[in-house]
């Protein structure tokens, strides 16, 4: 094999790791957006550490399986991430990514929208030739 065409696989190599990355975090806001537990599982290693700012870290196991359908259809939630930053190792990868969420919310009978933005930190590993996320750090800004 020439060299020329080596690079080119690894080149081909790392693309499909990013996008594979890309995907699973993508697949996160789509999952918590529509409260699709499956698709959940099927990003997040059951070991993964959820920090996101609030309680005590959690596992991504404890994280998939507190997403309930809410009884009542909820008014509206989205997930906008972009910026994303992706450095890879081997088995292992970074990235960091801007996220705006927005919820719309009901107080006291009057509809308002939430919005919360800050930067996902995510360390993701490739287990059985499936990228997964390994960890999450949420790093609120504003």
């Amino acid at each position: 094999m020439s060299a020329e065409l080596a690079d080119l696989r690894r080149l081909v190599e790392e693309l499909r790791d990013r996008e594979a990355i890309r995907d699973v975090i993508t697949g996160i806001a789509r999952g918590v957006d529509r409260f699709d537990g499956a698709l959940l599982a099927s990003c997040i290693h059951p070991d993964a550490s959820f920090d996101m700012g609030g309680a005590a870290p959690v596992t991504g196991e404890a994280f998939v399986a507190m997403l309930k359908t809410p009884a009542q259809a909820p008014l509206g939630r989205m997930h906008v991430v972009s910026n994303q930053r992706i450095v890879l190792h081997g088995d292992e990868a970074w990235s960091e990514s801007h996220v705006l969420s927005c919820q719309a919310i009901s107080t006291n009978g009057q509809v308002q929208t939430r919005i919360r933005a800050g930067r996902y930190l995510d360390r993701f590993t490739r287990r059985d030739g499936t990228w997964k996320l390994a960890a999450r750090t949420f790093v609120d800004e504003w």
